[in-house]
């Protein structure tokens, strides 16, 4: 600060204060604290023990992703794309990153339990340079400076608030099961759609191996048409309709080598690699039968209205709002408190004009406790209420709709699956008796009894019924994969 004053008679007076280093001590102890904890990260990650107390089953998940290794050009089982994408899927990541956040917050709610000591100190340099002139109009000059230290130590605790503390502690564990919860159904998205793009891929790789054998079957109907064209025996429009079959032929397999690697791509893309990964996909493992994967409806529901992530975490998240209403009902009530404090300060100055410095040190210390009582804020908590309950109301709806949900998608499943399982095996019989058509029409025509488009729709017959067939097969494993879904109990063990 600067003041100065007329120059005639009056005093004029240069003055500079400086602050050096404010709360010096407080910042060195701030400073070598964040050193040691950056040295000793691994300790201070968790010290409460929090993720011991919470265990997360995607942690255990992620160990045996991590572990996986994929050579180029391996076999890839389902088992490894699932570990592969649940390791390197973003959204796994990103509630993997949520829940050590709500885990976090319940440390910040437990520490409240502990008491807090904090440190503060500051170093004053104050100097004053003085001239004007005196009554009898002779001039002067004189300066002054002086130095003060302080230091202090503030203790904190708690000891009592009514249960302000246990019921927001409440909210952070009912928060952090919300938070396990919605991990546990991001986790199982993440398998169920890996799941479905393997086995479409692998349905792409069976379709393959048909539209190859049809082209095959085509460039036979083609060769026995050319002969018998060239004997005089069929006419050439024979030998015409033929080649438009083998050519339809060619363009199936054609499209479907196109759709096989688009489905390796998509399966490599869900793993967190690129779409030209070398990819090989091993055989299907035994099929389960419809009777070891149907259960009884009725036990299915239950099961599902238990365990599934989307209601505990809906019940979770409603458990958490109550919890909030009884935390702010706790913020209207008294707090008991430790408090003490110890202090230390020094200050030297001089009076001017030559006079010795004199220095005064002080120490202060007191420990008591400390009674505080909430009277009026305005009102804001009753409004603060009003906004807990409807949210509490909303969560309750919320958490009757996710079970509406969760049962109406057990119950679609469920149906689905039966269906495709009788599919599955009726579209098997079409294709055997499919088959024996062709080959009968092919013999008919190769004799004479019959003409060419007998043999040609039989034989597109053939191909549309081994299309159906491996439809039926595609939805039947989906419709696994949405059953388990929709009873919430995917994992790698169930996917084996």
């Amino acid at each position: 600060m600067f003041f100065l004053g007329a120059r005639d008679g009056v005093v004029r007076r240069f003055k500079v204060q400086t602050r050096i280093i404010p709360q010096l001590l407080l910042t060195a102890l701030l400073v070598s604290v964040g050193y040691s904890q950056d040295c000793l990260a691994f300790e201070l990650q968790d010290p409460l023990f929090i993720n011991a107390s919470h265990p997360s089953r995607l942690g255990g998940e992620l160990e045996e992703c991590r572990s996986l290794k994929l050579d180029t050009g391996a076999v890839l089982t389902i088992s490894n794309a699932v570990a592969s994408a649940l390791c390197n899927n973003p959204k796994t990541t990103q509630a993997w990153a949520n829940l050590q956040a709500q885990v976090a917050q319940v440390g910040i709610a437990k520490s409240a339990y502990l008491p807090t000591l904090s440190a503060s100190g500051q170093i004053v340099l104050d100097r004053s340079d003085n001239q004007g002139t005196n009554t009898t109009g002779r001039p002067f000059e004189y300066s002054s400076s002086s130095t003060n230290h302080n230091i202090a130590l503030n203790l904190n605790w708690v000891l009592y608030d009514f249960g302000l503390r246990a019921s927001i502690m409440d909210s952070a564990e009912k928060t952090l099961l919300s938070a396990v919860a919605k991990q546990d159904s991001t986790l199982q998205s993440v398998i169920a759609n890996t799941v479905k793009d393997y086995y479409a891929a692998l349905i792409a790789q069976k379709n393959i191996e048909a539209t190859k054998l049809f082209e095959s079957n085509a460039k036979q109907v083609l060769d026995l048409t050319t002969g018998r064209v060239q004997g005089g025996v069929s006419a050439i429009s024979d030998q015409l309709q033929a080649q438009t079959a083998y050519s339809q032929a060619v363009y199936n397999r054609n499209k479907a080598e196109g759709d096989w690697q688009i489905a390796l791509g998509t399966v490599a893309i869900d793993m967190g690699k690129r779409p030209n990964q070398n990819i090989r996909l091993s055989d299907a493992g035994p099929e389960r039968s419809a009777e070891s994967v149907l259960q009884s409806v009725d036990t299915m529901l239950q099961s599902a209205q238990e365990t599934h992530p989307v209601l505990r975490a809906a019940r979770a998240d409603l458990d958490a709002s109550l919890a909030n209403e009884k935390s702010l009902k706790a913020q209207g009530r008294p707090s008991l408190s430790l408090v003490g404090q110890y202090s230390t300060s020094q200050q030297s100055e001089s009076p001017g004009g030559n006079q010795p410095y004199i220095d005064t040190n002080r120490q202060d210390r007191y420990i008591g406790v400390k009674l505080e009582v909430p009277i009026f804020e305005g009102f804001g908590g009753v409004y603060k209420m009003r906004n807990l309950r409807a949210q509490t109301d909303a969560k309750e709806a919320a958490l009757l709709s996710a079970e509406l949900d969760v049962a109406t998608s057990v119950w679609s499943s469920y149906q689905q699956l039966k269906v495709s399982a009788i599919n599955m095996q009726t579209s098997q019989e079409i294709v055997d008796s499919a088959q024996l058509a062709f080959k009968a029409a092919q013999s008919r025509y190769q004799r004479g009894v019959t003409d060419i488009q007998e043999l040609i729709t039989n034989q597109n017959t053939f191909f549309n019924a081994t299309q159906q067939h491996i439809k039926a097969i595609a939805d039947w494993q989906n419709a696994k994969v949405q059953l388990a879904a929709s009873l919430g109990n995917l994992n790698l063990s169930t996917i084996q």
